[in-house]
């Protein structure tokens, strides 16, 4: 078994498909279910962050690629954490990296120390001020 990490502009080819050979060589890699590749917190972030802003495409549309890509057998990640936070991020009025601290601090059974209002109104969540 071989592992790797994977870089956010693979990820982007094969999410927006606007350069077919590329593509391909992406596919095969994520196909290979002998691999376990790692796809990092910081690079779904990322990938996040370019959908939206970049290619305009909407929340949902986002979550639901993610999503997908999370769950591919040859794709390592932190699938919980990820899912959580694009649920988050789906149901409340925050940016993705504020749902992902929320989920992270979830998941940590931990408090989230922030001055963001948003995030203090959220009720399942503990948060708190320094």
């Amino acid at each position: 078994m071989q592992r790797g990490i994977i870089d956010t502009n693979l990820v982007l080819r094969f999410l927006v498909n606007d350069d077919p050979q590329k593509v391909k060589r992406v596919e095969k890699l994520l196909q290979n279910k002998r691999d376990q590749n790692i796809l990092l917190d910081t690079v779904v972030a990322e990938i996040v962050w370019v959908l939206q802003s970049y290619y305009s495409l909407e929340k949902l549309e986002i979550i639901e690629k993610i999503r997908a890509l999370i769950h591919i057998d040859s794709i390592d990640c932190n699938t919980g954490i990820i899912d959580r936070a694009l649920t988050l991020w789906k149901n409340n009025a925050i940016a993705y990296i504020d749902a992902y601290l929320v989920a992270t601090a979830e998941h940590k059974n931990m408090p989230l120390y922030t001055y963001d209002k948003r995030l203090h109104g959220l009720k399942f969540i503990m948060c708190k001020e320094p």
